[in-house]
């Protein structure tokens, strides 16, 4: 029994086993260091803006790839820069939340629909009525991880990537609008902002600031 087990660990180390050259990176994520990323403070007033038409925002949908976070440590390349994995079940539903805080903020007339993302023969008679624009998202990126540099001294970060597909229709499935809002953010992890919080209001930010965005869902800048 020894003998074969030992001869099972030759054969693993001289294979090059992952623990020699362990992973840089979770599954599905890419390099996201800090210095790439814009720093992302707490959020002003957005934009206002009006439009005649109701909103319906879709609860977000989500593609990412599990888990979301990382613990990396770049000061100190004696271990892997991967100490830790972690997940956020509900980090979809919550920049959802967010998201429509800053479109509300703004002037919008909007409707969270949390029982589906959006779908158009599921919106109830009485707001069926009223012709709403269904607001349709999925999080195809979403990347949020705990950085050390190798600056001297050291610094942590909070860094989050996020790249979410929004789209804009009637209720007869006419597509006004579909783009991808990508964001790269950071925050100072001395600061005790809450990172998806700010990400979620500054994708409804930069979806007041997008002329197509804006077209599509009949809005004008400024208040009514």
């Amino acid at each position: 029994m020894r003998a074969g087990f030992m001869a099972i660990m030759a054969g693993v180390i001289g294979s090059g086993c992952y623990w020699s050259d362990p992973p840089s990176f979770p599954y599905g994520h890419a390099s996201n260091p800090p210095k790439d990323a814009t720093p992302l403070t707490t959020a002003q007033p957005p934009p206002p803006c009006h439009s005649p038409r109701i909103l319906v925002l879709g609860r977000f949908d989500s593609v990412v790839t599990q888990p979301i976070g990382g613990l990396y440590d770049w000061s100190d390349y004696q271990v892997s820069p991967l100490f830790r994995t972690y997940y956020f079940k509900h980090a979809h539903l919550e920049i959802f939340e967010h998201t429509s805080d800053a479109l509300r903020a703004a002037g919008l007339d909007v409707r969270k629909d949390y029982g589906t993302t959006g779908e158009p023969g599921l919106v109830e008679a009485p707001l069926r009525a009223k012709a709403p624009l269904l607001v349709r998202t999925t999080i195809l990126a979403l990347q949020h991880d705990q950085v050390r540099t190798d600056d001297d001294p050291p610094r942590d970060f909070e860094v989050v990537r996020l790249v979410a597909e929004v789209s804009v229709a009637d209720l007869q499935g006419g597509v006004r609008y579909r783009e991808k809002q990508s964001i790269r953010a950071r925050v100072d992890a001395r600061d005790p902002a809450n990172l998806l919080r700010l990400l979620g209001l500054e994708l409804g930010r930069r979806l007041l600031l997008d002329p197509g965005f804006l077209r599509a869902i009949e809005a004008e800048r400024g208040a009514s």
